[in-house]
């Protein structure tokens, strides 16, 4: 079974543009709602290991989600990323092109031209580039615990 836990939703536009002026972090994102997401993947990874013990049979993978995130937001260039903070589809109403009031799908939202080079798509969505970012940060990295390579190798195929 794979669980994953929740990503940087400090780093998100509506989060953002709902947030004080001096609720930041040290990426630039709500901090406060950062710290609450970290709290719930902390109690969720205890709660996941007392499962792991109870039933040792059972192959339980936490993917890391906050951490692969924070690895893109840290250096967004290297995952081909430009746009950090703002969305793709919206409105430029705000710094992050969202706005609760006009939101992609309304008649005055946009989409960007280049989707691809942004980690957001409408102030609460990742972009599909971001979520193959991710998802290979799950499965070819150590964003997940354990991980997917280890369960691989370890893996006992079918004798043919």
């Amino acid at each position: 079974m794979v669980v994953q836990g929740l990503p940087l939703s400090g780093c998100l536009p509506l989060a953002m543009f709902l947030a004080p002026e001096n609720d930041w972090d040290d990426l630039g994102c709500v901090k406060s709602a950062n710290d609450q997401t970290q709290a719930h993947n902390t109690i969720l990874q205890s709660k996941l290991a007392g499962l792991r013990k109870k039933y040792p049979d059972a192959i339980i993978v936490y993917a890391d989600y906050w951490n692969a995130y924070r690895a893109v937001m840290k250096a967004p260039s290297r995952y081909g990323f430009s746009e950090r903070f703002s969305a793709c589809c919206g409105t430029s109403d705000s710094p992050y092109n969202y706005s609760p009031f006009a939101t992609c799908g309304t008649p005055s939202a946009r989409a960007c031209k280049n989707p691809s080079q942004y980690i957001n798509w409408d102030g609460v969505h990742l972009t599909e580039a971001m979520y193959k970012v991710v998802s290979d940060m799950f499965l070819r990295r150590n964003f997940s615990q354990p991980p997917f390579s280890s369960l691989l190798s370890n893996k006992q195929w079918p004798r043919q």
